[in-house]
C-alpha cells in the first residue's frame, strides 16, 4: 500500500512539519521508498484529523506513556510547551527496547529544566547498561511509584496498539477512571 498515517512530531510554534518515523534494516517497501526520497520529491498529504491534543486547562496534571516512536505526539506538545514557556504538571513515562531507541532525549532534557517535565525512561531489552534512574519495565509498579499522585492525573497513550490497550487496562485495574485516560488513534492499525 502507498497510504499510512502519521503522527505530527511539529509543534505549532515551528516553521517546519515534522514526522516521526522509525527505520529497521528490513523495513518495508513503504518505508523503503520513504528512505529514498530526495529533496524536493512530492508527498501527497489528507488533512489533519484526530484529538490527541494537550488540554487547555494549564492546572491539569498529565502523565503521559509513550511506546517506541509513539513518543511522537509528545514531542510535539513538549516542544510547544518549552517554546511558549509554559510549565506544566507532567510526568513522561517513556518505554523503549533499548537507551538507542529512545528518540527526543536532548528535547526531554531541555523540557525538564525549562519547564519542569519529569522524564522516566524504561529500556526493556538486554545487552547493555541501563542508564542510572531508568527502569526495566513499565507497570502499575513502576506508575505508582514514580507518579505517587496518579489518580490526581490526566493520562495520555501512544504507541503500539498492543501497548496502549495494555496501559489502559493497567490504569483501570489500578481505579484510574476511563474518562482520565486518552489514547492515540492510528486508524487501520491492528
Amino acid at each position: 500500500g502507498i497510504r499510512r498515517y502519521f503522527t505530527l512530531a511539529s509543534s505549532p510554534t515551528e516553521k517546519d512539519v515534522r514526522l516521526g518515523v522509525k527505520f529497521y534494516p528490513e523495513g518495508s517497501s513503504f518505508k523503503k521508498s520513504l528512505l529514498a526520497m530526495k529533496v524536493g520529491d512530492t508527498v501527497v498529504a489528507s488533512e489533519r484529523q484526530g484529538d490527541f491534543v494537550l488540554a487547555s486547562n494549564k492546572k491539569k496534571k498529565f502523565a503521559f506513556i509513550a511506546g517506541g516512536i509513539g513518543i511522537t505526539p509528545f514531542r510535539s506538545m513538549i516542544k510547544y510547551l518549552i517554546d511558549t514557556n509554559e510549565p506544566r504538571p507532567i510526568v513522561l513515562l517513556y518505554s523503549n527496547k533499548t537507551p538507542a531507541d529512545a528518540a527526543y532525549r536532548e528535547l526531554f532534557a531541555e523540557a525538564e529544566q525549562k519547564i519542569g517535565l519529569k522524564t522516566v525512561y524504561a529500556f526493556t531489552g538486554t545487552g547493555f547498561v541501563s542508564p542510572p534512574g531508568s527502569a526495566k519495565a513499565l507497570d502499575a509498579e513502576t506508575i505508582a511509584r514514580e507518579v505517587p499522585d496518579y489518580m490526581e492525573r490526566m493520562f495520555y497513550l501512544s504507541g503500539p496498539h498492543g501497548m496502549v490497550t495494555a496501559f489502559s487496562d493497567t490504569l483501570g485495574g489500578m481505579g484510574v477512571n476511563r474518562s482520565q485516560i486518552k489514547k492515540d488513534f492510528f486508524p487501520g492499525f491492528a
